[in-house]
């Protein structure tokens, strides 16, 4: 069998942790350190060693990853092709299936998928009752969300509605029944869910003639991305190595930001408490970050209160400081960033090799319309487009009725949110206000119907209101909002998030004048494909820019990295600012976002907010406010717009002072 010489090919921390086969071993891979060549090295390793290949097990969060990982180690030798590999919820499938008996199972298992899950809630929560009140109780993915944290996050019903859905918590009695029901329904019909998997695996595991089984035939344990692991799964990493001991787990708890998922970043220290002769190994020698970027990221995370400590370097000591940008408003800052592509694009770096992160999907809405307008081909991940999700659309429809009547299908979408209005009188109603000369004409022949009369009376409030006054487009968007505010409310149980969403749609119309031209950027920006001013016929194909939030940016790269809207209440965000743990987590999100970039990083923020015509002032993240990052950033004082009334002076300072009175003077200024 051929022989592989291990050390020529891997750093010396990569070397040892490829080579420590015996024992447990938790190997802390910084960003970029090179954690999926090691998984693949070990694997060979062990083989080459004489490890039988079916004796190995690895874990992964998808099935890509370990095919991934698996086909680059059966490159080298094609046994590796015989290691099993896959998620944890695989595993927990073919466990459940083999030892069913032991879980009371005596006929074939049935699976509910998250839909199915959904639709089981819902008609458990109708045959008790629960829907039948006044009281709102939640919709059906929304129960399931709820049911599935609580078991994720091992915490009670009432844990995840303190958090997640305080809104709810007076339901917390009706919720526990729920979830005993369910249990009773998915026991009663020889069904189980996705969380049930491991709920049930780790039952099996407890039960010592299984775990020795089991054991026996899996005698090397691999675990990617510890630190995305929630209790559950730690608990059976736990026990798949506690026989023989023989568990390596890779993680990096500074890049744990999944907690909403359930995901339990101290299963990285509690790691070495389980296991009491752990080897810890650290990867920090980063092959993807130029130095001045790494520097930023290591100054970011210093702040961190629990962590392992490291430090990511670089051979490449080449390369220019991280810029930090300082704007008006997020239209500017949006421009700015939207011309600095088109400058990029033409010094040769391709569009799909630029990202631009940012914490909430709203904070791209000024972007995307600064793309749309030059042409710029981008494409959104982490949800939807903005433009795209039903509660801007709802009320984007109050605005194009106000500019065109006869719009038919803006007006079924207002009329049909109304209570009590189905598509039959919403087309009847739409008839009569194109045969009428005005709303309250229109409306009259309704209103004797009891049900939508206050609907209607409303409607016509709003419309008039909007009509007595000269407003301005962020006025009018506003009394829409106050108006859609109950709507939303009963139409989406997370409608103190999308409440954002609207926060920053009221913001960017300040900028337009008219409603038309404000209504005519919206309508470009839905247009599905977009090619980008001066690139050449053979470049048409050109791969788009990718918009992102940070959640979805994890584990990606690109050449440029553009992180926007650092302003404190964004990142880190609002609801986040009362508990200690979640603020360390968002820290952790702004490292996974500087840590993305290979060659070039702008960071940028915008002073002024607006709601509802009512001005705000921003303040720079304290995640980027401290010293010891702002040391590390490139800030040049004489691009600085005059950001506020009484600030000019701030504009004027010589960039050739002594760095700490600059320091102190952005200190002070922050402040106010």
């Amino acid at each position: 069998m051929k022989e592989i010489d291990f050390k020529s090919i891997l750093n010396p921390s990569q070397y040892q942790a490829v080579t420590t086969t015996q024992g447990p071993l938790l190997v802390v891979a910084g960003a970029g350190t090179g954690k999926t060549r090691v998984i693949e090295y070990r694997v060979l390793n062990l083989i080459l060693s004489g490890v039988k290949p079916s004796s190995i097990l690895l874990l992964t969060f998808t099935r890509k990853a370990a095919r991934e990982m698996l086909d680059r180690a059966s490159g080298h030798n094609k046994l590796c092709q015989q290691v099993e590999g896959g998620t944890f919820h695989s595993f927990a499938y073919k466990l459940i299936k083999k030892f069913r008996k032991h879980l009371g199972f005596q006929n074939n298992i049935s699976f509910l998928d998250e839909a199915d899950s959904a639709d089981a809630l819902h008609l458990l929560a109708t045959r008790l009752g629960f829907l039948d009140r006044k009281l709102r109780f939640p919709k059906k993915d929304t129960l399931r969300s709820i049911i599935s944290m609580s078991i994720n996050r091992s915490q009670n019903i009432n844990s995840v509605l303190e958090k997640d859905y305080p809104h709810f918590l007076d339901l917390r009695k009706d919720m526990e029944e729920l979830h005993k029901a369910y249990i009773d329904y998915k026991i009663n019909h020889s069904v189980i869910d996705y969380d049930d998997m491991l709920l049930y695996s780790k039952f099996l595991l407890e039960k010592d003639a299984i775990l020795k089984e089991v054991s026996s035939r899996f005698t090397y344990i691999m675990v990617d991305e510890f630190q995305d692991t929630n209790k559950l799964q730690a608990e059976i990493v736990y026990l798949l190595g506690k026989i023989h001991g023989n568990v390596m787990v890779v993680g990096d708890d500074t890049q744990s930001i999944y907690s909403f998922r359930g995901a339990y970043y101290k299963n990285m220290f509690d790691f070495p408490k389980k296991f009491t002769n752990c080897k810890i190994l650290k990867l920090e020698h980063n092959y993807r970050s130029t130095q001045p970027i790494l520097d930023v990221a290591n100054a970011v995370i210093e702040g961190e209160k629990e962590k392992y400590t490291k430090v990511l370097f670089t051979v490449n000591k080449n390369g220019t400081k991280p810029e930090l940008n300082f704007f008006k408003d997020a239209q500017k800052e949006a421009d700015f960033i939207a011309h600095k592509i088109k400058e990029l694009y033409d010094q040769g770096i391709g569009l799909s090799s630029m990202g631009v992160l940012y914490r909430s999907n709203y904070n791209s809405l000024p972007l995307q319309l600064s793309l749309s307008r030059m042409d710029i081909p981008f494409i959104v991940y982490g949800g939807i487009r903005f433009i795209e999700t039903a509660h801007v659309k709802d009320v984007l429809s109050f605005m194009k009725v106000l500019q065109n009547r006869d719009d038919e299908l803006a007006w079924n979408r207002i009329l049909t949110m109304l209570d009590g209005i189905g598509p039959r009188t919403a087309e009847k109603i739409y008839q009569s206000i194109t045969s009428k000369r005005s709303l309250d004409a229109a409306f009259k022949e309704f209103l004797p119907e009891h049900k939508i009369k206050p609907e209607l009376n409303r409607l016509l409030k709003l419309f008039q209101k909007i009509k007595s006054k000269e407003l301005d487009i962020c006025e009018e968007l506003d009394l829409i909002r106050d108006f859609y505010f109950p709507i939303m409310k009963k139409k989406f149980d997370d409608y103190h998030v999308r409440n954002d969403d609207l926060r920053a749609l009221i913001q960017i119309s300040s900028e337009y004048k008219t409603r038309e031209e404000f209504l005519v950027d919206f309508v470009a920006l839905e247009a599905p494909e977009k090619s980008l001013v001066g690139i050449s016929r053979k470049n048409m194909d050109e791969q788009p820019v990718v918009l992102s939030t940070i959640h979805s940016a994890k584990g990606l790269e690109w050449e440029a990295v553009f992180i926007i809207s650092l302003m404190e209440g964004n990142l880190p965000v609002s609801y986040s600012m009362e508990d200690p743990e979640s603020i360390e987590e968002e820290r952790r999100l702004l490292y996974v976002a500087v840590t993305r970039a290979k060659s070039k990083l702008f960071l940028s923020m915008h002073n002024q907010g607006q709601d509802g015509g009512i001005f705000s002032f921003n303040r720079l993240s304290r995640f980027i406010n401290e010293k010891k990052v702002l040391n590390r950033l490139l800030i040049d004082y004489n691009k600085f717009e005059k950001l506020e009334d009484g600030y000019d002076d701030f504009k004027e300072i010589d960039v050739n002072e002594d760095e700490a009175k600059v320091l102190r003077k952005l200190y002070d200024y922050f402040e106010y």
